[in-house]
């Protein structure tokens, strides 16, 4: 009885180590981390385009972020992002957080800020809110990284079951290169003359 008890608890953690591992291997197979090389917003202020190495993801930029992506002093700004989930159309949604040390601003930056829903949390000043969006694959489209990032960003994607295995059918992006100027945010350059952005007719 004793060596029977034995083998049933072996084979009860066997299975539990089986499934534990398949739920580790479930959680992550469609979990994937693009790296960005740039921000952008198209010449007439109404799109913004995250540019990774694999993917663009291409969203309706609205107020009050379109305002604080123009703000000269938005290389003072660290943005965070929340995961972002992607569905069988491509449509994308996630979260983001723009924070600014308080000591490095002035008494109108401190303002502007605060009239567009920052609010201060000890010496940082912070602002969250939801996006939502397309992703494209980036194809032969590639956007020089942007110059002067201060640190490397990442969007981590969740695809869930099922949306994973429809990435050969994404679009490709509907962005193209040219000699028109866009605004690099973040950043805190201009690209022009060097290079534009424009969109492919068609559009979004």
């Amino acid at each position: 009885m004793r060596h029977l008890l034995r083998y049933l608890l072996i084979a009860m953690l066997g299975i539990a180590s089986v499934g534990c591992a398949t739920h580790a291997l479930h959680a992550t197979k469609n979990t994937s981390t693009e790296k960005i090389n740039s921000f952008l917003i198209t010449p007439d202020k109404a799109t913004l385009v995250v540019a990774g190495e694999q993917h663009h993801f291409i969203f309706p930029l609205n107020e009050p972020l379109k305002s604080v992506l123009q703000w000269p002093g938005r290389t003072k700004l660290k943005p965070t992002f929340g995961k972002f989930t992607v569905n069988a159309g491509q449509g994308v949604s996630g979260s983001y957080t723009l924070q600014v040390d308080v000591g490095t601003l002035t008494v109108d930056e401190h303002q502007f800020l605060t009239q567009r829903g920052f609010s201060q949390q000890g010496n940082m000043m912070a602002y969250s809110a939801a996006i939502q969006g397309t992703r494209y694959l980036a194809g032969n489209v590639r956007v020089p990284q942007t110059a002067f990032f201060r640190q490397p960003y990442e969007l981590t994607v969740v695809a869930p079951d099922g949306v994973a295995d429809t990435a050969a059918k994404i679009a490709l992006t509907p962005l193209t290169l040219a000699a028109d100027g866009v605004t690099a945010v973040l950043g805190g350059i201009v690209l022009a003359p060097f290079f534009g952005l424009l969109m492919m007719s068609g559009g979004l």
